[in-house]
């Protein structure tokens, strides 16, 4: 095994290794747990599929743990609950994520399981019809759903052809189209060594456990990786505005635009601006404390542009359920909000609070193993560096008022935003007195 870095944290000692088929090693000892959190992230996911193939890469995941070479899917769900453990696949936007929970005697199980998964699965076809079907009954139980549609639609209006633009698991059309041949295809492509990282953190010695990596990991074949290339998103500078009639209660409301990369430096003092504005759980923030706490316009509200910053940009949402009667209140009042921290400076007061509720509850993200062994791929991912969480606080209480001026008035947009309203409307933005067509 190659041993290219090792950094050490204040808190934990991280130890990086990178085999030499290309695989990204990143361990934790952590004793005071019996027990061991694997996770293994592929970096692919719905933004290396294409258009037409929409909701393969979520497919691919879902159907890892269903059979490999060596076990069929009955074997290996009995295989890991005969130790007690636990074993997920699932796939996003941008990964593929298997997490294994095993105790510490039964590491080599779960190491095994993960990697037999990763590297060997089969797709069997009844298993891919079934998955299809599970598919289109989610994406049809999802389109009951007035928020889902409304963030749905959000996307579509700000992203146009970039990848982000559809729902991670497909439309029907795409997922109806789907072939064992392209799962197999999709993960001969991406699923490789040179494209992963695994993270390990738990009760283990690591001079005993680099051997069993290399053992278990080191046949795994890299290959060379092509990725797909797209335009990247532009923000708007026009005002966007679509509304959808569905039965409903309520109005959902969707209002904002094209949001920031995860390493975009001022991604900090968009946390604390975040925090101000839209809030946090347990922290009042502006658009809540005004919207629904004062003026009874909300059953829920809320707004952050931080909150899905990936590879790529986010978006910045401003979102409220309210009753159809109070439609022009609550979209004015969302703006109203937005516009008021983009000309007025947030106050000392308001400033402390957030910095406090940030730097307070950052180290709840760290509580177990299995959080940490995440968090270790969150970091290689975005150069996060393994002593961020010493690092986090620092940052957050550098943050000034001016800052949070400075970044609302060159992130956010009061008249530029898309705006997306669902419930008991017609196209026009008339209500409807029944809430039907």
């Amino acid at each position: 095994m190659k041993t290219t870095e090792s950094r050490i944290g204040r808190t934990f000692d991280v130890h990086r290794h990178v085999l030499a088929n290309g695989l990204t090693v990143l361990l934790v000892e952590n004793p005071a747990i019996p027990g061991v959190a694997i996770n293994v992230s592929v970096l692919t996911g719905a933004r290396h599929e294409p258009e037409e193939k929409a909701g393969l890469a979520v497919m691919a995941s879902r159907l890892l743990d269903e059979g490999t070479t060596t076990r069929t899917s009955l074997q290996i769900a009995e295989a890991i609950e005969s130790v007690g453990g636990m074993l997920e696949a699932d796939g996003s936007f941008e990964r593929i994520v298997v997490s294994v929970a095993v105790l510490k005697l039964d590491i080599e199980l779960g190491l095994e399981l993960a990697a037999d998964i990763l590297i060997n699965p089969v797709f069997p076809e009844d298993y891919v019809e079934k998955e299809k079907s599970r598919t289109l009954s989610e994406i049809a139980s999802a389109r009951d759903r007035p928020q889902v549609i409304a963030g749905w639609a959000f996307s579509e209006l700000i992203y146009g052809t970039h990848p982000l633009h559809r729902p991670s698991h497909g439309y029907p059309a795409t997922v109806e189209a789907l072939t064992r041949t392209d799962l197999l295809d999709f993960h001969a492509r991406f699923v490789v060594p040179n494209n992963t990282i695994l993270s390990l953190v738990g009760d283990f010695d690591i001079p005993e456990l680099l051997p069993k990596l290399e053992r278990i990991f080191g046949s795994w074949q890299s290959k060379v990786l092509s990725f797909p290339t797209y335009p990247k998103p532009t923000q708007q500078t026009d005002r966007r505005v679509q509304y959808i009639t569905m039965p409903a209660q309520q109005l959902n409301i969707y209002l904002g635009h094209l949001g920031v990369e995860r390493a975009n430096p001022d991604y900090y003092a968009l946390q604390v601006l975040d925090t101000i504005l839209g809030g946090g759980a347990g922290f009042t923030a502006r658009i809540p404390q005004r919207l629904r706490d004062e003026l009874g316009l909300a059953y829920t509200t809320f707004a952050s542009i931080t909150a899905n910053a990936g590879i790529d940009p986010g978006r910045f949402v401003a979102f409220i359920g309210t009753s159809p009667e109070n439609m022009k209140p609550a979209i004015e009042g969302l703006v109203n909000e937005i516009r008021r921290i983009i000309d007025e400076p947030v106050t000392a007061q308001e400033l402390q609070d957030a910095r406090d509720y940030l730097t307070g509850s950052f180290v709840f993200a760290f509580e177990s193993s299995s959080q940490i062994a995440r968090f270790l791929a969150h970091a290689e991912i975005y150069g996060l560096g393994f002593d961020y969480i010493e690092k986090y606080p620092k940052y957050i209480r550098a943050v000034t008022a001016e800052d949070v001026t400075r970044v609302a008035r060159k992130y956010l947009d009061s008249e530029n935003y898309t705006m997306v309203v669902v419930g008991p409307v017609n196209q026009n933005g008339d209500l409807l007195s029944d809430g039907s067509e």
